[in-house]
């Protein structure tokens, strides 16, 4: 266990994962960080992207856990590191024919935001989101 590091991934209404990590890679609004046991004290803000990580479970090999998750704020530090993000999903909980309409209706509702700033950044985070769960699923 000298290898990997509690790591957990909560969302405002669940606890997404909770075990240990060998590497934990999350995409912040300054790009993709990665993160090792004993890492340095790190504090950052999250953009949707795909999160991804080697986990382990008791003596099995580390498995790849990849979440499409909204944004949120990543905290390191070297006995631990915890994701906070509005919304994770797994893959198998991916409707592609949805969140294409999802994206599909962010877009619109980009195109219509006119000159309003917090409408327009509401709706790139709800077409990066999107973006992230047809990755997540390969279609994107």
């Amino acid at each position: 266990m000298a290898n990997s590091i509690p790591f957990k991934l909560i969302t405002p209404t669940s606890v997404a994962f909770e075990g240990r990590a060998e590497l934990v890679i999350a995409v912040t609004t300054e790009g993709e960080e990665g993160f090792l046991p004993q890492h340095a004290p790190f504090l950052a803000a999250l953009k949707p992207g795909v999160l991804r990580a080697n986990v382990t479970t008791g003596d099995e090999a580390a498995s790849r856990l990849e979440i499409a998750t909204g944004a949120g704020f990543v905290q390191a530090l070297p006995d631990r590191i915890a994701v906070l993000v509005d919304e994770a999903v797994r893959f198998e909980d991916v409707d592609v024919a949805r969140t294409r309409e999802e994206l599909a209706a962010a877009l619109e509702r980009q195109k219509q935001a006119g000159g309003d700033a917090a409408a327009l950044a509401r709706e790139q985070a709800t077409i990066d989101l999107a973006n992230a769960k047809l990755r997540l699923a390969g279609q994107g």
